[in-house]
Order: C-alpha cells, then structure tokens, then sequence
C-alpha cells in the first residue's frame, strides 16, 4: 500500500443557510434539536434569540442567517438547532445555532478542503474554515469557535454559569 494513498479527512455536518450548503466539524457537535420555546434576553446582539432549556441547561441561542449578516425568515419544520460546545478559557460553553435545515454528515478529505480567497480586508470572515467542493458543489466551512467573538463567548459563558436551572 502507497503511504500517500490514506488521506486525512474530517466529518462535516452539512446545512443549509438561504438555500446555501454549510459545514461544521461534527467534533463540536453536542446534539440537534427542533426549535423549542426560546426565552428572549433583554440587551442582547439581534443575532442572539434567547436561551433555551436543555433538559435543565441553559443554553443561548443565536439565529446564525442574522449572525452571518443573511435576511431573517421565519422557523418552520425543518428549521432546526445544532448545538455546538466552544472551549473558552479554562471551561466549554454550549451555544445553539438556529440555521434553515439540516442535511447530512460528510466526510470531505483535506485534498477538497481549499482555504477561502483574500477578496477585501473590509469583510470579516475569520469564522469561515475553509471552502469544500463536494458533489459538484461549494460548501462553507464554519468553525464553531469563531462564530463569536472571545467578548461574546464569555458573555455567553456567564449567561450559562449564572441561569443554571
């Protein structure tokens, strides 16, 4: 067997955004919900929608189309949660990420993984990955770490250390 022929590669859980394929590394992945009731939290960035209980955890909830700057829409059936565990500091913080469906888990080589091309200095995408070319399309890798910035993870880690049901 040729030393080269085993390629690294990571699984992906793929969703849809606006009709667009995403991904994220299936390591962080806590678990994926319906949307339950979501309990608003006053003073909040518009992209956070509240907390939700998890079987007596709270765990905040941001609407990920308004966090990456896409239109709102409304959640019907197949709108979902993933729930994604960030390491911050000494501890994890669980976050959910509302996103319009959720589609598949993939398994993409490091080959068809390419990182995103420089196009403005203006545009904040340190939270993208990478970019994967699977089955004729372009999906969006997204770290789950970086969707928000350290500030907001530890105001996240507090909102959690503090509403503990």
């Amino acid at each position: 067997m040729n030393e080269h022929s085993t390629q690294n590669s990571m699984k992906y859980l793929s969703f849809t955004l606006k009709e667009q394929p995403y991904g994220i590394n299936v390591d962080n992945i806590v678990q994926i919900i319906a949307i339950p009731e979501i309990t608003p939290i006053p003073q909040t960035p518009h992209y956070i929608k509240g907390v939700i209980n998890r079987s007596g955890r709270i765990t905040p909830v941001m609407d990920l189309r308004l966090r990456l700057t896409l239109p709102e829409r409304e959640y019907d059936d197949r709108t979902s949660i993933i729930v994604v565990k960030v390491p911050i500091q000494n501890s994890v913080v669980t976050i959910g990420m509302i996103v319009d469906n959720v589609l598949e888990v993939l398994d993409i080589k490091d080959e068809f993984i390419e990182e995103l091309p420089t196009l403005s200095t203006s545009i904040d995408n340190h939270y993208i990955e990478g970019m994967a070319k699977i089955k004729g399309k372009v999906i969006t890798l997204l770290d789950s770490g970086r969707i928000l910035s350290r500030k907001e993870l530890n105001e996240m880690h507090h909102l959690q250390n503090e509403k503990k049901a």
